[in-house]
């Protein structure tokens, strides 16, 4: 089940059409009776009509010695009646002209069927008034309930074409039925991640107030478990990083005492290098989870962004003489300025780790159409086309965590930038780089027309800006 909306409609509708059909059938049944018994009340005022007509034509009927035949009408009718007339002794003494020669049928009083002509005859048996003489009027059963059946889905048709009509009524009143579950669904659609209050009861409906009961415990607990979250987050930085800064001191007093300085010492300081990034990569990945951000997000400028991540990382692309390349657009996205710091700074610092001395690095901004793309590209080993799903894994490395490229790592940078795109409601793809060999990140952000306007704005009170300066230095 689909929809609830969608799932009262079939069954009201339904029902419905199951009380309309056994209605119509009880009512058909019914109509058909009573025109059974008009149709045979019609014939016995035929059989009147012809008690008044025919007794003028008997004695010159008698003199002649003949059949009196009437001719055929000369006007189609939806029915028509037909009879005979026949004397005591059994003599047919007139028919109309669908009647046979004969006598169609006992000359018993009373109703029946008769069959001729190809046609079955619903005929009526009955004694003229004076008792002298038998009258039989036929009427062609078909044309009874041809015509009967006419008449009745007359009746039935408007019950048929209103089934639609009803539903559409059914669909617009469950609409309006079902508005406060749709306001419900609304309000917490459009609830920030840090809005954890409960939800407003007062003036709900009775069906809902249980939901919204469930719903307002399952946010307190949500509440509860990000405060524990951000305390345990907290604690953890502070708990982690003393002993890890106290570990580092200690073991560069001791390169300074032990000279030359032993194998074991170097690989106790690679030891604690890597846990301190392995420390410091944790809480980033638990800073920056969906569930627990508590950033709010507003116009950044990307390509500025980019800018700065090179400028701070100049010193680690002069290390290992990369050439680095900046090109794009002044793009604008929707975001929390620290996130798009952190995917920026993993990113650039993978490329930089990854890339033999000497290789090149491009960082580009672009504005496709609606969207601003971000490009990351190296000229490095890259990534098989097979490992790039797997890469965005936790603590997943390739080659295992001792990486072919020897580079200390833990397996959490592209976690940490796949993170931050999901978190922006963005796109990230890998595919293999320009440069003939390495990687190209591509990450797609949605443009909104809010950034757009805020360019506008900016760049317009900037013209502002610069015209008001130059009114200055010209009355100065």
């Amino acid at each position: 089940m689909k929809s609830i909306r969608g799932f009262l409609v079939i069954v009201l509708l339904a029902i419905v059409t199951l009380a309309n059909f056994a209605a119509t059938v009880r009512g058909y049944l019914s109509s058909m009776d009573e025109a059974e018994r008009l149709f045979n009340q019609r014939l016995l005022q035929q059989v009147d009509v012809l008690n008044y007509a025919l007794p003028q034509w008997h004695e010159q009927t008698r003199a002649r010695a003949e059949i009196l035949r009437f001719p055929a009408r000369t006007s189609d009718t939806e029915t028509s009646l037909e009879f005979q007339w026949v004397a005591q002794d059994g003599k047919l003494l007139a028919h109309s002209a669908a009647m046979p020669e004969q006598v169609v049928v006992p000359l018993v009083e009373g109703f029946r069927f008769v069959n001729f002509h190809h046609y079955r005859w619903h005929v009526l048996v009955t004694l003229s008034s004076d008792k002298s003489s038998w009258f039989i009027v036929a009427e062609r059963d078909d044309q009874r309930y041809r015509l009967a059946e006419s008449m009745i889905l007359q009746a039935v048709y408007p019950m048929v074409i209103a089934i639609p009509i009803i539903g559409l009524i059914i669909w617009w009143i469950l609409g309006v039925g079902l508005k406060p579950v749709t306001n419900l669904a609304r309000e917490l659609r459009q609830r920030e991640a840090t809005d954890l209050h409960s939800l407003e009861q007062q003036n709900m409906p009775v069906e809902l107030v249980q939901l919204a009961q469930s719903a307002n415990d399952l946010l307190r607990r949500l509440d509860a478990s990000f405060a524990r979250e951000k305390r345990f987050s907290g604690d953890a930085a502070h708990e982690l990083r003393t002993p890890i800064a106290a570990l580092k001191i200690h073991c560069e007093n001791l390169l300074h005492e032990l000279q030359p300085t032993p194998a074991s010492v170097m690989k106790l300081k690679q030891g604690i290098e890597r846990m301190s990034y392995l420390v410091e990569q944790i809480l980033l990945l638990n800073r920056t989870a969906p569930d627990h951000f508590m950033g709010s997000f507003a116009a950044v400028n990307l390509t500025q962004l980019a800018k700065q991540t090179i400028v701070e990382q100049s010193e680690a692309l002069e290390l290992k003489h990369h050439q680095i390349e900046f090109n794009g657009d002044e793009c604008w996205v929707a975001g929390d300025r620290t996130a798009l710091a952190t995917l920026l700074n993993n990113l650039l610092g993978n490329a930089i780790k990854y890339t033999p001395d000497s290789g090149r690095i491009a960082i580009n901004t672009w504005l496709r159409g609606k969207d601003v793309v971000l490009e990351v590209m190296d000229n490095g080993p890259g990534i098989p086309n097979a490992e790039y799903e797997r890469v965005f894994d936790r603590f997943y490395r390739l080659g295992g965590d001792r990486h072919n490229s020897k580079t200390p790592g833990c397996g959490l940078g592209l976690s940490i930038v796949k993170q931050v795109v999901d978190l922006h409601g963005a796109q990230i793809a890998l595919t293999q780089s320009r440069y003939g060999q390495g990687l190209l990140v591509m990450v797609t952000f949605a443009a909104t027309p809010a950034i757009h306007n805020h360019v506008k704005n900016t760049s317009h009170n900037n013209v502002l800006d610069q015209q008001g300066r130059a009114h200055e230095t010209d009355n100065q």
